[in-house]
Formats: structure tokens, C-alpha cells, sequence
């Protein structure tokens, strides 16, 4: 069995482009033509035609701020359990920024569900000032 990488790269019409930031997406005012990059550590500046993307935004969340409020992963990412509650009693997370092993958008909105029914279902069964003196 061929390794995802090496079929990737034995495909003809697949170009795998390393260490880029795209700068620009373009367009015809109808669809998307191409884009724009910078190449990282070079700062040469390359133009590629396509028909389409998959965007990727980040590898590492953006939680500094939570640091010392709640569990979070070596990554970074916001440890929850499997409905969403973090460390902190009360407090729910959901997305990209959490250990959910799938980053992608629609299992992002399943999530996000999940933890507003447990936050939901966290404040009915919580006694009116319990949060509060928590």
C-alpha cells in the first residue's frame, strides 16, 4: 500500500509547494484564477493559476489567553471531554481550538452543538448561586 505522500507526489497534475504564504487570492470578478505567494525564508514572490483551494488557517491555536484558566493541551488546544466541558466546571469549548481530533468546519459545528446543549444542560441541573460561588 502506497503512503498518502508518495501517491500525492506520484500524481501528475499535483504540485506540493513547501515553506509559502499566500498573499493574494484572485479572481475574474466570476470565479478564482489563481493566487499569490511569498516564498518563506527567500521572499521571492511567486504567481500560480488554479481552479480551486483548500484553506488551512494556522496549526497552533490562538489560547495564549486562557493559559492558568483552563486545561490546555502542549499544542495549545483547549482539553475537553467528550461534551465539551473543559477543566474549568461550567466553562464548554468547541472548534479548532480544542482537543477534537477533526479540524474541519462541520465537525467543528457539531461540537459547538454538543457543548451548548451540555452548557445548557450544566446550568438546569446547577442550584440558582452555585455557579456564582464557584
Amino acid at each position: 500500500m502506497m503512503c498518502c505522500n508518495a501517491k500525492l507526489r506520484s500524481l501528475p497534475n499535483v504540485s506540493i509547494v513547501l515553506n509559502a504564504q499566500t498573499t493574494e487570492m484572485l479572481g475574474n470578478g466570476q470565479r478564482l484564477t489563481g493566487l499569490r505567494w511569498l516564498e518563506r525564508g527567500t521572499a521571492l514572490r511567486h504567481e500560480l493559476a488554479v481552479d480551486g483551494v483548500f484553506v488551512q488557517i494556522g496549526l497552533l491555536p490562538n489560547t495564549e489567553w486562557l493559559k492558568g484558566t483552563v486545561k490546555l493541551s502542549p499544542r495549545g488546544e483547549i482539553v475537553i471531554d467528550d461534551r465539551g466541558q473543559t477543566s474549568l466546571p461550567g466553562v464548554f469549548a468547541a472548534g479548532d481550538a480544542t482537543t477534537e481530533p477533526y479540524k474541519q468546519i462541520v465537525v467543528a459545528m457539531g461540537a459547538g452543538s454538543t457543548a451548548a446543549l451540555s452548557a445548557f444542560d450544566h446550568l438546569i441541573r446547577t442550584p440558582a448561586g452555585a455557579a456564582q460561588a464557584a
